[in-house]
């Protein structure tokens, strides 16, 4: 099941699903807005809140929720999975949910189910690229790690970053998670298609790849114009005031606005997304690996179908994992269209 089929990114899922020959059931809050995919593609379709999840996966063995904010549906649907003995994929980039998910592990092991949310663009590339790294340098201390779209992020991301105005920056400093002022580094940043500037931001990799790694410290960075990591600079003594529901619901209703939607078809086919990652031991030695990879919607569809498609075929023993816990450190170096360089 695909659930939040009628979205941007949910649509180019279910339809890729169908190039690769599956028949999802896809799903969603409002069944009007699903049915002109389902005609399209003679699919099935179910209607249902979260809330009610657990009552319309009686027949389904892996749900790929794709409807954020993720804050808002992944644990009633964790609960469900856990209760129906369902698998859980999602594509989120929200700390919180990755925390909730990785509390339920026991759990999810007793069931027999896997719960891998970040199957998309956020996380798989970086915490492929992260593991690969310890896997290079086994007694690395530190794995920083820098991403740059290519594209305008989507809505999801884009909350997320305006979510960190109001909360603050994230760090992992010692296995633990360190609150930290917005724009708390900044550096320039050797992407493959150039350098730029890099702004730290509370990414998921920042909790995801000390579970994937082990590795005690790290923080990542989003390619950034300077002047906008300035300005987030700027309004860390204003956090309180962005943290109001009346501000907060306003930037959200801007986000919404100015990345409502997505590339076309011609643009996902040519945009590329970029990364760098690197590691560090306590000797100050380093391994640095550079990435081109495909669009982050187009890349996001082929992740996340890989990783639904891996749950039903071979999930291994369950509980809660990341993507390259369940896929490997190599599995970016099988998808179409990624290009890597170490260093």
């Amino acid at each position: 099941m695909i659930y939040g089929a009628y979205g941007y990114t949910g649509e180019l899922v279910v339809r890729e699903a169908v190039r690769l020959g599956l028949q999802p059931i896809i799903a969603g809050r409002d069944g009007k807005k699903l049915q002109p995919l389902a005609d399209a593609l003679g699919l099935e379709t179910r209607a249902f809140e979260v809330a009610r999840a657990k009552a319309n996966l009686k027949d389904v063995a892996v749900i790929l929720n794709c409807a954020g904010p993720f804050s808002s549906t992944a644990s009633a649907f964790v609960e469900a999975c856990i209760d129906a003995h369902v698998h859980y994929v999602d594509i989120t980039g929200e700390i919180p949910v990755f925390q909730f998910c990785h509390a339920q592990d026991a759990r999810a092991a007793a069931a027999g189910i896997v719960l891998c949310p970040g199957a998309g663009f956020d996380i798989v590339p970086t915490d492929s690229l992260a593991a690969a790294l310890k896997a290079r340098m086994p007694d690395a201390s530190r794995i920083d790690l820098a991403f740059s779209f290519g594209t305008k992020p989507s809505i999801g991301t884009a909350k997320t970053i305006l979510e960190s105005a109001a909360s603050g920056g994230l760090i992992r400093r010692d296995h633990r998670l360190v609150s930290v002022p917005n724009a708390y580094r900044m550096r320039r940043i050797p992407f493959p298609g150039g350098t730029r500037w890099g702004v730290s931001i509370p990414w998921g990799d920042v909790f995801t790849a000390g579970i994937s790694t082990g590795v005690p410290d790290g923080l990542v960075y989003c390619a950034l114009p300077l002047t906008l990591g300035l300005s987030m600079r700027l309004t860390n003594f204003m956090r309180r005031l962005f943290a109001t529901p009346s501000v907060s619901k306003a930037l959200y209703r801007l986000a919404e606005r100015l990345f409502s939607g997505g590339p076309d078809a011609g643009a996902r086919g040519i945009e590329r997304t970029e990364f760098w990652a690197q590691a560090r031991n306590i000797h100050g030695q380093a391994v640095t690996i550079r990435m081109s990879a495909p669009n982050v919607y187009a890349m996001t569809a082929d992740t996340a179908l890989a990783i639904a498609q891996r749950c039903l075929t071979d999930p291994g023993r369950g509980g809660y994992t990341t993507p390259s816990m369940l896929m490997g450190s190599a599995f970016f170096l099988c998808r179409p269209g990624f290009e890597v360089s170490y260093a």
